[in-house]
This record gives structure tokens, C-alpha cells and sequence, in this order.
């Protein structure tokens, strides 16, 4: 069983926060899911809203824009077959964005049932001491690796309040195929409120190291074409591409990305 435990702490001159990496705790079960859920839904550059926004401008959607101002145009003399037309392509358009959102959603939704359900379970995350029988003592119990597994967080701790949140998160699991297992990172990211601050270098020298303790030969990793400034991230910090899977959505050219680092010459 490995009992080396991860505490590395930045201190940034340009922010209001001072950031610790650690393994993850049972306690940070709601924040972790919660940080995830916001990175792929609602931030700025999310997968949803860059995935939403490429729907939107598809030539299928161009159609229906353009259905919809002729149905505007012919409305001025024959208002009740511009309407009819105005509203059917209007209410395609609706549609069609939502079920772009539906499938975003619903593959997030997944992922929170999964992994993310009992980090420390699936990450193989095991108590360093003995555990308190009351369920504060639990929340705040301090984990260690117990094998290749593992999952990281990035503690922010504001200077003048001393409040602590999440700033980012990732983890290295394995994944079994067919008779063979690799290992991928996943779950990688990033608060809005803390980018350009480290975060993700901080995660990924974690996982690094700790591939290369347990003698892994690589870590793969899957990410979406929309996600333009996290496949140049991991190609920063060696990654990389070997393919693309097409995913003819809606009518777009969205693929995800397969990425490997390769740990060993």
C-alpha cells in the first residue's frame, strides 16, 4: 500500500488566494461534483455552451434562420402561412438546441453516477488513520492512494477571510480493456475563478508522478474538439494527439480527441 501523501502549496503574487494540493477527502464529495457540473454546463468556455454555440451555426441552422425570415417576409400579405412558418421554424430551432443540451447533459449527468458518485471508492482512496465514528471526523478523514488510482484537488484559501474552496481537481484511473489495462487522467478542471493561476499544472505533476511511482508506462486521456484551449494544455505538458472519433451531431464537425503521454522511452 503506498502511504505518500501529496501537500504542495503556490502562493501567487497576482492573487487574492494561496493554493495547496492535496488527495481528496470524503468531505469534498458536494464541492467536487458541484465544480464539475459548473466546468462542463455554465462556464464561459464549458463544452455545453461551446457545444451549443457550434449547433447554432450549422448549415442546418442556417436554414432555419433563413425559413424563419421568409416566413416574416411573406407574413406582411399572407399572415397566416407566415406565421405558420415563422413558428415551425422558430420551434425548430428550439428543438434542435434542445436536444444539443439534452445530450450534453444527459453524458454529464452519467458521469456524476459514476466516478465522481464515491471518488474515494473508485479511486481507491484509503483512510491514512483510523476513522472517527462521527460523520465530521469522516468528511475531514485524510486519504492515500492504495494503488495506481488516485484523484487530486487544488485547495484555494482566501488571504484575508481564511474561507477555503475548490479551485480545481483531476484524477488517474485505470481502465480495464479486454485483458489489458491504462491508465487515463480524468475528470481534469478548473474553476473559472481560478484559471491562469497554475491550477491545472499542479494536477497534472501530481498524476505524473505518481504514474511514474507505480511504473506506467503512459496515460491517455479523451477530450472534446471544442475544448481547443485544454488540448493545447496537454500538449504544453507532453501529450500527444494519436486520433480523432467524428461525431456527426446535428450536423457539425465536433470529434473527440485522443491524447496520449507517454511516460517511458
Amino acid at each position: 500500500m503506498s502511504t505518500q501523501q501529496t501537500s504542495n502549496s503556490k502562493r501567487s503574487p497576482s492573487s487574492e488566494f494561496d493554493y495547496r494540493l492535496r488527495l481528496y477527502r470524503p468531505g469534498d464529495s458536494k464541492e467536487v461534483q458541484a465544480l464539475y457540473l459548473n466546468a462542463m454546463i455554465w462556464q464561459p468556455h464549458a463544452p455545453l455552451m461551446s457545444f451549443l454555440k457550434l449547433v447554432a451555426t450549422t448549415t442546418i441552422a442556417k436554414v432555419i434562420y433563413l425559413t424563419s425570415i421568409l416566413g416574416a417576409a411573406i407574413w406582411v400579405r399572407h399572415p397566416t402561412l407566415g406565421q405558420v412558418i415563422s413558428l415551425v421554424a422558430g420551434g425548430a430551432a428550439l428543438l434542435q438546441l434542445g436536444f444539443a443540451f439534452r445530450m450534453v447533459w444527459s453524458v454529464v449527468m452519467q458521469n456524476l453516477k459514476e466516478d465522481l458518485a464515491d471518488v474515494a471508492e473508485h479511486y481507491m482512496l484509503v483512510p491514512v488513520n483510523k476513522v472517527g465514528s462521527d460523520n465530521e471526523s469522516k468528511k475531514e478523514l485524510e486519504l492515500q492512494a492504495s494503488g495506481p488510482r488516485g484523484f487530486w484537488i487544488v485547495e484555494a484559501t482566501h488571504r484575508a477571510t481564511g474561507k477555503t474552496e475548490l479551485a480545481g481537481c483531476g484524477g488517474l484511473d485505470i481502465i480495464q480493456k479486454g485483458d489489458t489495462s491504462e491508465a487515463e487522467f480524468r475528470r481534469m478542471v478548473v474553476s473559472s475563478r481560478h484559471t491562469r493561476r497554475g491550477i491545472a499544472a499542479m494536477v497534472i505533476g501530481a498524476i505524473v508522478a505518481h504514474a511514474k511511482s507505480h511504473n506506467l508506462p503512459s496515460i491517455y486521456l479523451s477530450t472534446s474538439s471544442l475544448q481547443s484551449p485544454a488540448i493545447k494544455l496537454y500538449k504544453k505538458h507532453g501529450w500527444v494527439e494519436e486520433r480523432r472519433q467524428e461525431m456527426p451531431t446535428f450536423g457539425t464537425n465536433a470529434s473527440i480527441v485522443y491524447m496520449r503521454l507517454h511516460l517511458k522511452e
